[in-house]
């Protein structure tokens, strides 16, 4: 009998399990650091978002788990069948995977083309690698060992960073000033993606609220509360500054700088402990510039879901089509749910000791996919009726939404509500907690949204492509005991760039104003509920860049636009030159353009005097 002796895949002695794992480690590390590179490129070349800095050492790490768990399976393949898994074989194999990881991610690659692609780099370099095997053994060999201690220190960077952020936020709290006696906590908390338009707080027929009814009449609940962006960065940047997006100039691609002071910075200035805990890891995280002047700001985190997550070739896999199919799941692997935000905010809290704090919370239960827990979720749901959903790290999205039948957007609308009404749940316990810690007792807190969502009106989808009243009419309630009156209902329409301001005014900062603006305590303290006429109007703003990360969407509005809330009216002025404008006290949904109506025509032209004069003396002020 002739038997078969297997050809060595290289040298005798790298044929033992550790050579060969050696060299599967030496492709990912190789590969994690391509990865990592292009993630340079992007965020510092193309100011894309890149998510967290954890990346840079969680991906190295995943990478060399992932292949030494494949290379543990391509040596017993090829010790079971030999004559099968020759030396260009595994190579290949080995190969593979690296170059569909880094190919994977240009997110404009057809999957078929990244896998045609990948194949050809990797048989090529399989024959190279083949042609002359003593020299890439060589080369591994003395290459590895530098990689590895690379990989070593920054994983030992990650197991010093705990204590290192620990002391730098112990040092943060050890340098805030005495706080003045008495000055009560702020708690300012975003529901993002949440329109007034679907809360039963507002009149909405299906009961999504009822937690947060029941807190609204402790305080002062606003009819009529405009964002001043119809998407979360310029509209927090706005909630955080005073200031108007074309100020703040926080766009798609460029961070808030710190041109103007945030209020975590002037609230930490007069004695604050400041933390926020964020689920929206994209235009929310730290490298938004939003968490400027917090001495505690949670917003990704290190977990296993987002430990495997960071493997480029991972990530490709689990938001494919496919996949997604084959797990009948289109939620985002890893997203924070607002109970997670809760918990993470209650085991802060008691380490901020007696000093006031000021505490953001956001939340993005609402925003796309739109997929609550039982039992919220709708009773038609959408999840079934088609899918064709974008999946990437931190997000996804409904594509052709516009193309939906009515009934596919009444149950993608109900499971929207689905996802209100489990926020709503979850501000109940949260306050039902805070109140029996008697942390309520002297709290000011605001409850509101950065934008809203549309679903069809005016034939939009989504959010960031419109200024209509369902991405701008957003929730505001107000309680503080003692402070804000309970009970009480303010009508006159109010934008949520005054927040600052009515923080500084209601917690008793008498010094010069740091922020523009004005307190909305002037709604009850009046008298009669009746705002200073000399106000000026209401102004929203939202930027189509032209490098806006989802462009070809976007195409469906109608570039720059603003618009302004004045007397009862709705100005909008579109990027095309068009005009709209919307009676909201007989028409608050936006149905019908009065623009060319006997009374319109006056009203737009008034309306646009009244936005250039503004619009002029805001660039006059900053100028």
């Amino acid at each position: 009998m002739v038997s078969y002796k297997k050809r060595p895949l290289l040298p005798a002695r790298y044929e033992r399990l550790s050579e060969l794992l050696c060299i599967a480690i030496w492709f990912a590390v190789l590969t994690s650091y391509g990865e990592c590179f292009l993630l340079l490129i992007k965020k510092y070349a193309f100011h894309r978002e890149v998510g967290s800095w954890h990346i840079i050492w969680m991906t190295p790490l995943a990478e060399v788990c992932l292949f030494g768990i494949f290379g543990l399976i391509l040596f017993a393949m090829r010790h079971c069948w030999p004559r099968l898994f020759s030396v260009r074989l595994v190579l290949f194999l080995l190969a593979f995977p690296s170059f569909v990881g880094l190919l994977g991610m240009y997110p404009k690659l057809y999957s078929y083309a990244i896998l045609l692609l990948a194949a050809g780099l990797a048989m090529q370099t399989a024959r190279l690698i083949a042609a002359r095997p003593q020299a890439f053994v060589t080369l591994v060999h003395r290459t590895t060992g530098w990689l590895v201690a690379l990989l070593g220190s920054l994983v030992l960077g990650m197991l010093l960073w705990p204590m290192w952020y620990t002391w730098s936020e112990q040092r943060a709290f050890a340098m805030v000033p005495p706080a003045p006696p008495g000055a009560p906590n702020v708690l300012l908390i975003t529901l993002d993606t949440v329109r007034a338009q679907s809360l039963s707080l507002y009149g909405y027929a299906r009961p999504t609220t009822p937690q947060l009814e029941r807190w609204a009449t402790t305080g002062v609940r606003f009819e009529r509360a405009f964002s001043t962006a119809p998407w979360t960065l310029p509209a927090h940047a706005s909630m955080f500054t005073g200031r108007l997006p074309h100020e703040t100039r926080a766009n798609w691609l460029v961070p808030l700088d710190g041109t103007y002071p945030t209020l975590a910075e002037v609230l930490r200035q007069r004695g604050y402990v400041t933390a926020g805990f964020v689920a929206n890891m994209t235009y929310c995280g730290e490298h938004s510039g939003l968490s400027r002047g917090f001495s505690h700001y949670e917003a990704a985190v290190v977990s296993p879901t987002e430990f495997v997550l960071s493997s480029a070739l991972v990530r490709m896999v689990v938001n494919a089509h496919w996949f997604r199919r084959l797990i009948h799941s289109h939620q985002i692997f890893g997203r924070k749910d607002a109970a997670e935000v809760n918990s993470a905010f209650l085991r802060w809290l008691p380490r901020q000791g007696p000093r006031p704090f000021f505490v953001f919370l956001n939340y993005f239960d609402a925003h796309e996919p739109y997929l609550p827990p039982p039992p919220f979720a709708a009773p038609s749901d959408p999840r079934g009726w088609w899918e064709d959903v974008s999946h990437t790290k931190d997000r996804s999205d409904y594509l052709d939404l516009w193309k939906m039948s009515p009934q596919q957007t009444q149950a993608l609308r109900e499971a929207y509500e689905g996802a209100i009404a489990y926020l709503d749940q979850q501000l109940g316990r949260l306050f039902d907690e805070l109140h029996h810690r008697g942390v309520l007792d002297n709290t000011l807190v605001i409850v509101t949204s950065d934008h809203g969502e549309q679903f069809g009106e005016h034939r939009l989808y989504g959010h960031g492509n419109s200024l209509y009243s369902q991405a701008l009419h957003v929730p505001l309630v107000l309680f503080l005991p003692r402070r804000v009156p309970a009970g009480l209902s303010i009508p006159e329409p109010v934008s949520l760039r005054d927040l600052p301001a009515t923080v500084l005014d209601l917690i008793g900062v008498e010094s010069a104003q740091p922020f523009p603006g004005h307190s909305l305590a002037r709604y009850w303290e009046s008298g009669n509920g009746t705002a200073n006429p000399g106000i000026e109007p209401l102004l929203s703003e939202v930027s189509a860049d032209s490098l806006l990360p989802l462009q070809e969407w976007y195409a469906l509005s109608k570039g720059d636009m603003q618009s302004l809330v004045f007397g009862g009216y709705h100005y909008i002025k579109n990027g095309d030159g068009s005009e709209e404008l919307y009676d909201l006290e007989h028409d608050p949904l936006e149905q019908y353009d009065i623009t060319h109506s006997e009374r319109g025509a006056g009203l737009r032209a008034q309306a646009r005097h009244a936005l250039d004069s503004l619009l002029a003396h805001h660039s006059a002020s900053h100028n």
